[in-house]
């Protein structure tokens, strides 16, 4: 019987700590309207070989035609968006997919649920811009900027 009451001030002293060290769980917000300007992109690559760029249109096309599900790869914070659709059975990423592996400004509804984000695009708009600093394409080096002429 001694073991049975140390068994249960062990376990109750452990469930104790377990609250103090489990991570507070927050529930989504109502998606909150945001403006993100990012590159459209496959969030497979991306995730597990840091691939994007213009370089990567095709296999792009070839993930989201497969049923892949694209993202928003953020300029300047690297945060990555996956696309949501409004309702059960939308096309989360028809806004985005004549546009993909570009620079786009999308504007939308947010929401985020364990560290993950995600968006419910509105719409979106080609950046004629480079990316900003921060994102470049997997492997590339910025190219150095001509001095224009005659200054």
């Amino acid at each position: 019987m001694a073991h049975r009451g140390s068994l249960w001030l062990a376990l109750s002293v452990l469930g104790g700590v377990g609250w103090l060290v489990l991570p507070s769980v927050h529930a989504a917000e109502s998606g909150s309207d945001v403006t993100i300007r990012g590159e459209v992109v496959d969030p497979a690559s991306y995730l597990k070989e840091g691939r994007h760029g213009p370089e990567m249109t095709s296999e792009t096309y070839e993930a989201a035609d497969g049923g892949q599900t694209l993202a928003i790869l953020e300029d300047g914070t690297g945060a990555l968006y996956l696309l949501l659709g409004e309702h059960p059975g939308d096309d989360p990423s028809g806004t985005v997919y004549d546009l993909v592996n570009e620079h786009v400004t999308v504007t939308g509804k947010a929401y985020e649920r364990g560290g993950l984000k995600g968006l419910v695009p509105a719409s979106a708009q080609p950046v004629d811009a480079a990316p900003a600093a921060g994102t470049p394409s997997a492997g590339e080096t910025p190219a150095p900027t001509a001095p224009a002429a005659g200054r």
